[in-house]
């Protein structure tokens, strides 16, 4: 899965902006993130055209950063994201963001980004989703 970052000033109101700029396009959010910090504001998109998002949010002045993510099933019990990020870590892998995406479930979806992806996908092949 792939992610669109948005780093921003918070005064712009970006919710409103960003959702109202996608949805004329007919761009469908899948997923979205928000934070602020001070006077910035971060959103993290999936959306239902990746390519067409990113154009759009780009061609609106938008600094927007993509991020493509691994979607991995894990355990639901304490401890499981400390094994998945050791494991990585043991492997050299670097992580840059972790979501835990749905918890609801008897096996919870994580989704990773990091410095090798080809990796984590060979490390957890059998609870990859992409």
């Amino acid at each position: 899965m792939k992610l669109l970052t948005i780093v921003t000033e918070n005064s712009r109101n970006p919710i409103a902006e960003v959702t109202e700029l996608l949805t004329k396009e007919g761009v469908d959010i899948r997923d979205i993130d928000f934070n602020q910090y001070g006077s910035d504001a971060y959103l993290s998109l999936a959306v239902s055209d990746y390519d067409k998002g990113l154009r759009l949010l780009l061609d609106a002045g938008y600094q927007t950063v993509s991020n493509d993510t691994v979607l991995i099933h894990t355990e639901d019990r304490p401890g499981a994201l400390a094994t998945l990020s050791r494991t990585l870590a043991e492997n050299g892998v670097r992580i840059r963001s972790l979501t835990l995406v749905n918890h609801n479930s008897d096996t919870p979806l994580v989704a990773v980004a990091t410095s090798d992806n080809d990796s984590v996908r060979k490390i957890f092949a059998d609870k990859v989703v992409n």
